[in-house]
């Protein structure tokens, strides 16, 4: 009797535990995001862009951008940009568009013969609370005219370490 009241303590603080971590891991926010990026109606490149946004769970809030895009102009410059909505509810209205780049510096993605670029890129987010919550959008521009060639749908960021 008492082996068996013993395992049922055992078990009922493995459950609770396992209880406790679920929620602590579905509350925490996800800090990396997979931005696919599409031609825009009328786009005359068509093309495709992927960013692998990344934030590492350390003491600097740096987010890292990967950026991939191909079947653009073959030898041309392209900028990416964001535009967060602090009125978080999935409708990317944001006109605040910024293009990134290594930090606060901008930085192009050139493409090659074939019309296919990579950038490494980050921005800071060191000024902006933790836990702070927006909708962000991507899009891609044409260095030289600022047409917009690629966009991503609309995501949901938490400011996070």
């Amino acid at each position: 009797m008492f082996r068996a009241m013993e395992l049922i303590k055992v078990a009922a603080l493995a459950f609770a535990l396992l209880v406790a971590l679920t929620t602590v891991a579905v509350a925490a926010p996800d800090a990396n995001l997979e931005v696919v990026l599409r031609p825009v109606a009328g786009a005359p490149d068509g093309g495709f862009g992927l960013v692998k946004f990344r934030q590492p769970k350390d003491a600097d809030k740096i987010v890292y951008l990967d950026v991939w895009v191909r079947d653009l102009t073959a030898e041309h410059s392209y900028n990416l940009q964001r535009a967060t909505d602090t009125n978080v509810n999935d409708e990317c209205t944001g006109t605040n568009w910024l293009t990134l780049g290594q930090g606060l510096v901008p930085a192009a993605i050139t493409t090659d013969e074939r019309g296919t670029g990579r950038a490494d890129l980050f921005r800071n987010l060191s000024t902006i609370p933790l836990g702070a919550e927006f909708d962000i959008q991507f899009r891609v521009i044409d260095a030289v005219t600022s047409a917009v060639v690629l966009e991503s749908a609309c995501y949901h960021y938490t400011v996070n370490q």
